[in-house]
């Protein structure tokens, strides 16, 4: 599966998952900047890991990954 900024088209150069080529996932790395709202909702709400608030925020990467089998 592609990485999260190709998939989301993401332009964000500076971000820390923008050129990775390693299978580290955004969900696994703190620091990315696709502070995406209902992502910082989640981490507000629940106690967890940043995957658990991607999987709760409704992420399109993470669902996607998850239907896959890669989430």
């Amino acid at each position: 599966m592609e990485t999260c900024h190709e998939y989301l088209r993401c332009d964000k150069q500076d971000c820390i998952m923008y050129g990775r080529e390693d299978n580290k996932r955004c969900w696994e790395t703190e620091g990315t900047l696709c502070n995406h709202k209902g992502i910082q909702i989640m981490r507000n709400k629940l106690e967890g890991t940043k995957e658990t608030a991607c999987a709760g925020s409704g992420c399109i990467y993470y669902k996607a990954a998850k239907e896959r089998g890669i989430a």
